[in-house]
């Protein structure tokens, strides 16, 4: 009787959750600023879709890369005014969030930056016997929009810097490569060709083969290691690459 007790009162707290999923709306994921002059502030728009309040936190991250293209971020506090920096939405309510750019006005190349909008844990009782709750409910939801602050020119341009043999960690032959991007924009890679070059051999691969690398963001002065399947027709060995791409205009 007690078990059973347990899951009925699991699935009445279950059932009265407000869905996760469509807590708030946040729009756009993606906003480019110029440096200065009126593109240097965008606006983004937040909406409850529940039917209790929501606190929302709004902080900004510096975003570049580790030496194999693992994305990492680091508090920035000086680049960027938002407004608000926290606020509470009433049920249905919608409210305008500024970022401002007050960093360099002439980089060099683009820079890159995380906003997250990060709901904060509210209490809600969801039973109660007597006077005594019997359960606390707390949730959060966050978003994770990409900016970035664009020079005045330049564009993407990637080139393989090393190439070798490999294993994954199921024991895969693979070719993993470098890519470094050397230009001043990010570089998000469409079509890639990738040729390899062994003693004896050359092999150009595309599509499937090198699906690990199309629509890859490489965000300008980082790189990324990855790895592709090793084709049949290649002999073992020491090999090189080199790689042709278009890239995604944004």
């Amino acid at each position: 009787m007690l078990k059973q007790f347990i899951l009925m009162l699991i699935a009445s707290i279950v059932a009265t959750l407000p869905p996760t999923a469509s807590a708030y709306e946040f729009a756009p994921i993606v906003a480019q600023f110029t440096p200065n002059g009126s593109g240097a502030s965008r606006t983004f728009v937040v909406r409850n879709t529940q039917d209790v309040p929501v606190a929302l936190q709004i902080e900004v991250y510096r975003r570049s890369a580790d030496e194999t293209g693992e994305e990492t971020r680091e508090p920035e506090y000086d680049d960027f005014i938002i407004t608000p920096p926290q606020l509470v939405l009433s049920p249905g309510q919608s409210q305008s969030i500024r970022a401002q750019w007050i960093g360099d006005p002439n980089p060099e190349i683009e820079l890159s930056y995380r906003l997250i909008v990060e709901q904060l844990p509210i209490p809600y009782s969801r039973g109660e016997v007597g006077d005594k709750r019997v359960a606390d409910i707390s949730m959060g939801i966050r978003y994770e929009a990409a900016l970035y602050v664009v020079p005045a020119s330049g564009k993407p341009a990637v080139e393989i810097t090393h190439a070798e043999a490999a294993k994954t960690e199921s024991g895969e032959q693979v070719i993993r490569v470098t890519i470094k991007n050397t230009g001043q924009r990010r570089a998000i890679l469409q079509n890639a060709e990738v040729t390899v070059q062994s003693a004896s051999q050359s092999v150009t691969l595309s599509g499937e083969a090198v699906s690990n690398i199309n629509n890859r963001n490489i965000i300008a002065g980082t790189q990324a290691v990855l790895d592709i399947p090793w084709p049949e027709s290649l002999p073992h060995g020491p090999i090189s690459a080199s790689i042709s791409t278009d890239f995604y205009k944004n």
